[in-house]
């Protein structure tokens, strides 16, 4: 199902030994470039709000921006280890919560409005697409990037000219699944803690990045992720489709509602112990106006 063999960092998220500042300033020219797309008259002229033609146009633009920064990830981790991937992770989903205009950016969100009848199917499908074509086109502008900066950078010249990957994992299958589902599950329920107040809200892209990092460690390669999933680690060597499909898109949407069905339950509670206290309330008010 996965290959299981001794880890080797070189081959993990296509790393290469040589350090390079470049990878890390990479990821400034592109959040501006996606962001001038999506300030672009281009929007207000050419793409009605009405329907979902704008919907579609932002999910593209910002998956495209969020899965092509991905594609450095790999080499700031070599160069720079864990406590450098948190923090950029962290940074890369700041700034993309602050230039996506509302782009989600993952599947899994959007699922979960569908799933509760919240969102309708034709919605459903213009955001799978636009996200999928959005992770078909960002290793494309990845690739053509690496092969510009080639001359440049000594990482992009060896990443232009060996673009083969192969996953490799630290533990065994059932371990791997499980901490797929796990962590949808654990980040899912911390987000709506975080969500609540407006001062806990800026956490939420360091909490995700903290479980990145943790699966990165104890795992191997994380997901989490379907779409920057499937953008990045699709097609690699290591792990065939099906299991593929299984480990990065079934497992984060099971375990994703599996949250969402926690919080709802929680939430649900934590209401009927307030509307309860205000019916007291209620009730021994009204006591005291008949006595």
């Amino acid at each position: 199902m996965f290959s299981r063999v001794q880890f080797d960092e070189r081959i993990v998220w296509l790393q290469y030994s040589d350090p390079d500042n470049r990878s890390i300033a990479l990821h400034l020219p592109i959040f501006t470039s996606s962001n001038k797309l999506n300030n672009l008259q281009l929007t207000a002229k050419f793409v009605s709000p009405r329907g979902n033609s704008q919907l579609f146009l932002y999910e593209l633009i910002g998956t495209i921006q969020m899965c092509t920064c991905v594609y450095e990830n790999g080499v700031i981790f070599k160069n720079y280890g864990f406590p450098a991937i948190f923090l950029c992770v962290s940074l890369l989903l700041t700034a993309g919560g602050i230039f996506n205009r509302g782009a989600l950016t993952n599947c899994v969100p959007i699922i979960e409005q569908y799933y509760y009848n919240n969102v309708s199917s034709s919605k459903l499908l213009t955001v799978l697409t636009a996200q999928l074509l959005g992770a078909v086109f960002a290793s494309r502008v990845a690739y053509a990037i690496w092969g510009l900066t080639a001359a440049y950078s000594t990482v992009h010249f060896e990443n232009a000219n060996n673009l083969d990957c192969v996953l490799q994992y630290k533990q065994a299958a059932g371990i791997v699944i499980g901490f797929e589902i796990a962590g949808a599950f654990l980040v899912r329920v911390v987000i709506s803690h975080l969500a609540i107040r407006p001062s806990t809200v800026k956490l939420i892209p360091f909490a995700i990045s903290a479980y990145l990092t943790l699966a990165l460690y104890i795992v191997g390669v994380p997901g989490l992720n379907p779409i920057v999933a499937t953008a990045r680690l699709y097609g690699c060597q290591g792990i065939d489709n099906n299991s593929f499909f299984i480990l990065y898109w079934i497992c984060p949407i099971v375990g994703w509602l599996m949250g969402s069905h926690f919080v709802a339950k929680t939430t649900t509670g934590k209401k009927s112990a307030k509307e309860s206290k205000a019916e007291k309330k209620q009730k021994a008010a009204a006591n005291k106006k008949a006595n």
